[in-house]
């Protein structure tokens, strides 16, 4: 019983949806007897599934933000900084000005956004995948009046799955409140297959929505680069889409500390068991979009599995209850 009573300290890496949740929940179950601290480089909570609301110009940054300042309440330190490496070994983690030891480690630090990974990008799209990429795309919208809208996913994982979805549908009918709809054609792409199916699978409702819509799919398209001076998509097999706005989900790859540090060692992320969330390395666990796990990149995966995790490290430390395996909501 002395172990079980003896301080731990829990670190969370990452304040998004996943690191957020486990934090609130541990500072409640463990209180002032432990020590919960959260790391992130920016001071606020975003929440990145509102950035398609703010393309369209209805929500505005300090609608979707929240400083992590708040979490202190439910007895969480937070920490603002960069981090800058990680030793499984060691238990510690490098911070810019500190090294901060730790009894368990959290990671939830999702998906970095790579536009680098395809040629042209940078030059030739626009996304709402990041804050200031979605307000730079609003001015565009802003200023669009007529021409061939371009929506598309790359190769590799990505947040959201469902979102590029979404984005049109917003797009189609952004561009009919301000009258503009038939001056518009919305294109779609994607490297997956023309979905088949019963009517009422979410993937075959989608691909009939948009096509409801009027918007016209291209499945199986694989992106190898963006001209942005002729302002073509150029895909496999010299299949090439021309635009006149391109909207493309920017490719996304794992923390570079992760790799560097070795718990990530695919594009999609730190492998986890699929129960209990924990990596290779004793006490690590990863949760959210940095966690490659078989379900879908997104804020609600991310929120089941931090509950799970502060549940059951809770039951761990304190000795009081029973763990819970990981059973995910999602689709």
């Amino acid at each position: 019983m002395q172990l079980l009573s003896r301080r731990k300290k829990i670190v969370i890496l990452g304040g998004g949806c996943g690191g957020v949740v486990a934090a609130t929940q541990l500072g409640r179950k463990l209180g002032a007897d432990h020590d919960v601290i959260l790391i992130d480089r920016r001071p606020d909570h975003i929440f990145m599934p509102a950035f398609l609301f703010v393309m369209i110009g209805e929500r505005q940054p300090r609608d979707i933000s929240r400083n992590l300042k708040i979490l202190e309440k439910r007895n969480v330190r937070v920490i603002q900084s960069e981090i800058l490496g990680i030793d499984p070994m060691r238990q510690e983690v490098t911070l810019e000005k500190e090294k901060i030891n730790y009894d368990y480690l959290i990671t939830s630090l999702g998906l970095q956004t790579r536009p680098d990974l395809v040629p042209g990008f940078a030059e030739g799209s626009q996304h709402p995948w990041e804050m200031e990429s979605a307000l730079r795309l609003r001015e565009s919208l802003e200023a669009f009046r007529g021409g061939r809208v371009v929506v598309g996913v790359p190769l590799g994982p990505y947040r959201c799955p469902p979102a590029p979805y979404e984005a049109q549908w917003m797009l189609d009918g952004y561009f009919r409140q301000k009258g503009l709809r038939e001056r518009v054609q919305i294109d779609y792409f994607t490297r997956d297959p023309e979905p088949t199916g019963e009517a009422h699978d979410p993937v075959v409702w989608m691909n009939a929505e948009s096509q409801r819509r009027g918007i016209k799919l291209h499945y199986e398209f694989v992106v190898r680069a963006i001209d942005h001076e002729k302002k073509v998509v150029q895909g496999l097999y010299n299949y090439n889409l021309p635009y006149d706005l391109l909207v493309m989900v920017p490719p996304h790859r794992p923390a570079q500390v992760l790799i560097d540090c070795g718990l990530a060692e695919s594009e999609t992320g730190i492998r986890v068991d699929y129960d209990t969330l924990q990596t290779k390395w004793d006490n690590v666990y990863a949760i959210g979009d940095c966690a490659d796990m078989p379900a879908s990149k997104a804020g609600g995966v991310a929120h089941q599995e931090a509950d799970v995790l502060a549940h059951n490290l809770a039951v761990e430390i304190t000795g009081k209850g029973r763990p819970v395996d990981l059973w995910l909501h999602t689709i």
